[in-house]
């Protein structure tokens, strides 16, 4: 940090408790594993073995929630500070803050959250920003692994950026719209990383019914989401909410900043003749912002509902940042997506891989896909360790969407044969999944293992019938074992 400050200043801003040496402490926020000398850890859980190798690094500070094995013993025998606090998310909060003051102090941040679409969003925005020579930093990637409080992981990454490029230009960053670990949510989520973030922009794509195991409703959810727009109100600038009118919890977000003139609201949406939006799309003809056509249907890159949701959502910044708008279509024109993101893996049969975990994502993932081919085979990967209540919703939308068709053919799997301890699949979350396809009459096939669910279901399909691959981690691997039985390159 250019400007240190004491590791009781410190323990002050994240409500922790210190211990050992209160030191002036002048290093970067980051992981034990990437610490150098004066670095400050942040660190969920740290032992005292954790302790000894953060001394030899020279580290001059660690942070944690969860001390362990007399690590707070070690630290007072010896010239290291430690601070315990009870929110490790606060001292997350408060490393981006520090991190993007120093390092991209003028640029154009954006953040966005929602159930769904806010990793293509990111990565679309960071590609256009991109293209057109910003500096640009973004946490997406396809495992969308780096939009929590948890770790340091945004604040370690914009200084490293910041030393390999200079002065950051844009930020866009995607934010988890609840976060938590063993049933507890970590409270104002999106509102804590966006309010760090101190962003110029907010978009909101959607809401529904993800990480329920963390709410007690899904009021609660929306409270949650609706930290991105309440983030808006700390500072008197100029600022802009996007958000999806076709979603009328989003939409009435917009009154949540309605008293405050410095903030513009922009709705996205589908075409409606008698309520025109910022930016809307017409079928088969393309986006317009405003009155203008901004880009042809012909020149979209891709062109399911969810994409060209995501697709507005960006446009809506776009023209409030000023962009050109050819610049930006042409961008748009060459993007490539994340991987797991509605991607085609092969044509004959068509097999579309997709990280579709949640109840809408599935549903609008069969709605588009089943188009492609005749006959549908859907593989899903049931939801590891992530609770009843989520495996039984997605279980409901999948009955939901499949009911209605005759040439399906439904596989799940287990995936045993590549998940971890963090995400296997419990006796109560089969159960709860299986009985729910039971009582709506869904026939369905169980395996235990990924590579053979793949390897027998895609034998059975024909050159003109289309295969989902749908799920989160149980999922991801697919590819990987495709290629590895030559089913595809």
């Amino acid at each position: 940090m250019s400007n240190g400050i004491l590791a009781s200043q410190l323990a002050k801003q994240v409500r922790g408790k210190l211990y050992g040496e209160d030191r002036l402490l002048t290093g970067q926020f980051t992981f034990l594993n990437k610490a150098n000398k004066d670095d400050i850890v942040i660190r969920h859980w740290i032992n005292a073995k954790g302790i000894e190798i953060a001394e030899d690094k020279g580290v001059s500070c660690v942070i944690t929630q969860n001390p362990q094995d007399n690590a707070i013993q070690t630290v007072e025998d010896g010239s290291i500070a430690l601070i315990v606090t009870d929110h490790i998310e606060y001292a997350t909060a408060f490393a981006i803050r520090k991190t993007v003051t120093e390092c991209a102090g003028n640029a154009f941040k954006v953040a966005v959250t929602g159930t769904n679409g806010k990793s293509t969003t990111t990565h679309i925005l960071y590609t256009i920003f991109s293209d057109l020579d910003y500096n640009t930093y973004t946490n997406t990637d396809a495992e969308s692994e780096g939009n929590t409080l948890i770790d340091p992981r945004v604040s370690t990454e914009i200084y490293d950026y910041y030393q390999k490029m200079g002065l950051i230009d844009v930020i866009a960053l995607e934010v988890s719209e609840v976060q938590g670990w063993d049933d507890r949510i970590m409270e104002d989520h999106s509102y804590q990383m966006i309010s760090a973030l101190d962003a110029d922009v907010s978009i909101i794509t959607n809401a529904s019914k993800d990480h329920m195991n963390l709410v007690e409703s899904f009021d609660e959810l929306l409270y949650e989401i609706s930290g991105a727009a309440r983030s808006l109100l700390n500072n008197d600038r100029e600022s802009l909410l996007v958000l999806n009118y076709d979603d009328y919890n989003i939409r009435q977000m917009a009154e949540l900043v309605q008293d405050k003139s410095n903030i513009r609201v922009m709705f996205f949406g589908l075409y409606d003749s008698n309520n025109p939006l910022d930016v809307y799309y017409k079928d088969n003809v393309g986006i317009y912002a405003g009155d203008e056509l901004y880009i042809e249907y012909d020149d979209l890159p891709f062109t399911s509902v969810h994409f060209i949701q995501d697709i507005m959502a960006t446009i809506a910044v776009c023209v409030y940042k000023g962009l050109d708008n050819q610049d930006v279509v042409n961008s748009l024109k060459n993007y490539k997506p994340l991987a797991r993101r509605f991607i085609r893996l092969k044509s004959n049969p068509v097999i579309i891989d997709d990280f579709a975990h949640n109840p809408s994502g599935i549903k609008l993932t069969i709605e588009n896909g089943s188009k492609l081919g005749e006959n549908l085979y859907v593989i899903d990967a049931i939801r590891g360790s992530r609770g009843e209540d989520i495996n039984s919703e997605i279980a409901q939308a999948l009955s939901d969407t499949l009911r209605d068709l005759d040439n399906y053919v439904l596989v799940l799997t287990k995936s045993c044969d590549v998940v971890n301890n963090l995400n296997t699949v419990t006796e109560g979350e089969l159960k709860v999944f299986t009985s729910v396809l039971d009582d709506n009459n869904i026939q369905y096939t169980v395996y235990d293992d990924l590579e053979q669910s793949l390897v027998d279901t895609i034998k059975k399909a024909g050159d003109d019938d289309v295969v989902l691959l749908l799920g989160a981690q149980g999922m991801d691997p697919a590819s990987g074992l495709l290629k590895k039985n030559n089913i595809i390159r």
